[in-house]
């Protein structure tokens, strides 16, 4: 069986490694988190390593580590597991807006033959959006709705305090602009751009009080072909900025890799 370690032991890292038999043809080796006792919690429960710095995490020599603690920890550690001689899934996605972080990570990855799987989170159609990438997109529009609770509290809103009995577009604009101001609520939207390669996706995030799930919508224009996307997940009550699918599009993920009939 192939090995993977996760690095994250938050709301979706708990629902990851909870699960982590579903994921079939692996084995959990370790959980890492800044805290030590939240490391040895979920690591007690799994039956796996508890890991507070990196060097512990790969001192079973996984074959791959997942990161599922944001957008820090993608950037903090990518390279090093790679360097390392692990496949890396990434989850906060939000960092691939950052060009120079992707382009060091992509560098590294073709230097050491490892691969970097992006997890399809809250969100899928990866597949349709590598297709239009080829095909030339020519527009591409991103919409997040969430509850006013989710977003609050996002750099972008400046201290602003979101309606409580009205929906409000919250954030217009590019998806580099949308990581600074909302970098909790942006790893589907910047997955988006990355899969359909297309840097001028316009992004909107709306606030709607009241609302007990996550929605996302893609539109997608490319040559003969135009695609409408739209997920509704529920989120994370201890994390209302995550939806829970998140952490099964991870194990989703690793099943794929190990099948005999890969899913694209």
């Amino acid at each position: 069986m192939k090995r993977a370690a996760v690095i994250g032991c938050g709301a979706l890292g708990t629902i990851l490694v909870t699960n982590f038999a579903r994921a079939e043809g692996w084995t959990l080796t370790g959980v890492m988190a800044r805290t030590k006792a939240h490391a040895e919690a979920l690591a007690a429960n799994a039956g796996c390593r508890a890991a507070t710095t990196l060097e512990e995490l790969l001192a079973d020599k996984p074959d791959l580590v997942v990161e599922i603690a944001g957008i820090g920890a993608a950037k903090a550690y990518g390279e090093a597991v790679l360097e390392a001689g692990c496949d890396f899934v990434l989850v906060s996605a939000g960092a691939l807006a950052d060009a120079d972080w992707k382009a060091r990570m992509t560098e590294t990855a073709l230097r050491t033959g490892r691969r970097i799987h992006v997890a399809s989170g809250a969100i899928g159609g990866f597949d349709v959006l590598r297709t239009a990438a080829l095909m030339g997109v020519e527009e591409a529009t991103f919409e997040s709705t969430k509850s006013p609770k989710s977003l609050s509290g996002a750099p972008g809103l400046m201290g602003v305090e979101l309606p409580a009995d009205r929906e409000t577009l919250a954030f217009e604009g590019g998806v580099e602009e949308a990581v600074r101001g909302f970098p909790k609520n942006i790893n589907v939207a910047a997955a988006t751009v990355s899969a359909a390669d297309a840097p001028n996706v316009r992004v909107r995030l709306v606030a709607s009080p009241g609302l007990t799930v996550n929605t996302h919508h893609i539109d997608v224009k490319a040559g003969e072909m135009h695609c409408e996307l739209f997920f509704h997940s529920a989120y994370d009550p201890k994390n209302p900025r995550s939806s829970t699918s998140t952490a099964w599009s991870v194990l989703a993920l690793l099943k794929n890799l190990e099948s005999p009939i890969s899913y694209f």
